[in-house]
């Protein structure tokens, strides 16, 4: 179980450590954590249930200024480990995620607040001069600091077990955990409701109604009405490209 924790900790460093943040942005997704954590554990098709699950509650979610309102990560490495071991249902592992995203939050100030240090100390780097100093309190130092930070907890979390992660859910009172419990059931209505502005822009009712036509003749799945979809934004967007050069030109 130790390996397991490790690994499970490490994919949350990874997912939060911002070393590559177009990387990290994307692999913090619950839905795809879900799949690495299912690996580690052997179940995937859990792993993915339970990820795609709490994935609904973030699909509204916008960090505005880089702040982030709910940490998926830590919801995800936390709920999902628990909830593979534990056999939880779906919404079980929904109402355990609420909480620990919220938690995410704190440890994500805490980072920042430690990286002023690090900030100071490549100010004064610059003014002495020493450039070759600036990637180690630039990147090597916040770097490292966040795997403390990042990888302890939920290593601790997945080692000790679900009873632990209960143990600390207990100590929340009830109605804060119904609260919780009842946000985390009313996000993914929010996200669908941003969804829909978008489709009723007068320009994107065709790509509505033509996906909506097609999925119900030809009956696909939703991974290959995906693909067609970004096919054609492709296909749009390479149109409008060369108009674009063609008015320039």
């Amino acid at each position: 179980m130790i390996v397991k924790a490790a690994l499970v900790g490490l994919l949350y460093w990874i997912s939060m450590g911002r070393a590559q943040y177009f990387f990290s942005f994307a692999f913090r997704k619950p839905v795809v954590l879900g799949v690495f954590i299912g690996l580690v554990f052997g179940d995937v098709q859990a792993g993915l249930l339970y990820g795609a699950t709490i994935q609904l509650m973030y699909m509204g979610g916008i960090e505005a200024g880089g702040n982030i309102p709910s940490d998926q990560g830590l919801a995800a490495c936390i709920a999902i480990p628990a909830a593979i071991a534990g056999g939880m249902d779906a919404s079980a592992a929904v109402a355990l995620a609420v909480p620990f995203g919220v938690l995410g939050v704190l440890i994500n100030n805490v980072r920042r607040t430690i990286n002023t240090f690090f900030c100071t100390r490549a100010d004064a780097c610059i003014e002495k001069k020493e450039y070759d100093k600036l990637s180690k309190y630039c990147f090597v130092l916040p770097w490292l600091t966040n795997g403390v930070l990042y990888f302890t907890p939920v290593f601790i979390a997945t080692w000790l077990g679900t009873s632990v992660v209960q143990s600390f859910i207990s100590i929340i009172p009830q109605w804060l955990m119904n609260g919780l419990a009842n946000a985390g059931n009313m996000l993914p209505a929010l996200g669908f409701a941003l969804t829909l502005v978008v489709m009723g822009k007068q320009k994107y009712l065709p790509f509505f109604v033509l996906g909506f036509f097609l999925y119900a003749i030809l009956g696909f799945s939703m991974l290959t009405g995906a693909v067609i979809a970004v096919c054609l934004a492709l296909i749009v967007s390479l149109f409008v490209q060369e108009d674009s050069q063609e008015v320039d030109a």
